[in-house]
């Protein structure tokens, strides 16, 4: 894959903060939990993350959202909204590069007005933030426990504090805040073995429960004659074989060029419902590249050589995850 593919790649985890969403219906939601509002403290704890779900996706809601990293802190602009059937969104990024994100169920496009250039492609809701999971409340209780802790302000919003404690030490915990109303996500931290926060990401100022309007939907700039680029997923079989910690489950298995006239690289991805892992396979020439640990926040990145085949597992996972599959993974005979 190259250095320049991994940054690549190391990027793209990064943006990828291991949180999303499940749905079911939340008008009914919204309406019985204003009209009851002690009912929240009475959720049970997969009442509590299938509320979550629902509200992220099915909840019309916008606002000003921050994320932190170590120092580095970010904002970005949200509007989501939801007509019954499908879901859309509009995210402008606020600092650094311009950029805007317009999403319609599960097609995604990426507006980059310096180059002229749209980006397309299905990806169906996973984990931004305020989604916290796609996976069954049930599978994700398999892997982490859920504790109430006291009830907080975020936004000018009641919320109650719960912690997802992780059941092992192969993933990172959370602590999250949630409009006890609604189930709306306001706040969500990550937390590494010793109860520090790794990144969190929070609404800085929130509306919940505004009449659907496509006009706030609409991109920043007119995309008349800019290039548009698709991007094509192929599903393919993995003639890998790898240790998957417990818990952890494929979602996918591609095959993507990072860069024109680059060779195919191999992505597989695994989740347990909110830390997700990706290993990347790519051929290398001139022999192998040296054993490498990268770190920046929750994202760590192991790279391995397996004779002329490179190995990169990157993930919102701890170190001794990601070096561990990296060292598992073999080749299956050929047949």
């Amino acid at each position: 894959m190259g250095a320049v593919a991994i940054r690549r790649s190391w990027a793209a985890q990064v943006r990828r903060v291991a949180f999303t969403v499940a749905v079911t219906t939340a008008a009914t939601l919204l309406a019985s939990a204003r009209a009851q509002p002690a009912a929240g403290h009475n959720r049970s704890d997969t009442e509590w993350l299938q509320a979550i779900q629902n509200a992220a996706q099915r909840t019309n809601y916008s606002g000003t959202i921050y994320y932190q990293q170590g120092a580095e802190v970010r904002t970005s602009r949200i509007v989501h909204q939801f007509d019954g059937a499908v879901a859309y969104e509009r995210l402008q990024v606020l600092d650094g590069e311009r950029r805007e994100f317009l999403r319609k169920g599960d097609e995604l496009q990426c507006l980059l007005p310096d180059s002229k250039r749209v980006i397309v492609e299905k990806r169906p809701v996973t984990g931004n933030f305020p989604a916290l999971s796609t996976a069954a409340p049930a599978d994700i209780l398999r892997s982490y426990n859920l504790r109430h802790g006291p009830v907080d302000r975020v936004a000018d919003v009641e919320c109650q504090i719960i912690l997802l404690e992780p059941k092992d030490q192969v993933r990172y915990g959370y602590r999250l805040w949630v409009d006890r109303s609604t189930g709306l996500l306001l706040r969500a931290q990550m937390l590494n073995e010793r109860q520090e926060v790794i990144e969190q990401m929070a609404f800085t100022e929130v509306r919940i429960g505004e009449t659907f309007d496509l006009a706030r939907l609409k991109p920043s700039w007119s995309t008349e004659g800019w290039r548009i680029d698709k991007i094509e997923k192929k599903p393919v079989p993995l003639p890998w074989s790898f240790t998957i910690p417990e818990g952890f489950r494929q979602l996918s298995a591609v095959v993507r060029r990072f860069a024109s006239g680059g060779k195919d690289t191999v992505q597989a991805v695994y989740s347990d419902g909110l830390a997700t892992f990706s290993v990347f396979i790519e051929p290398v020439q001139g022999g192998g590249v040296p054993s490498t640990t990268k770190s920046k926040g929750p994202i760590n990145a192991y790279v391995h050589s397996l004779g002329d085949t490179m190995i990169t597992v990157v993930g919102e996972v701890p170190p001794n995850t990601v070096r561990d599959v990296a060292l598992s993974v073999k080749a299956l005979p050929a047949r």
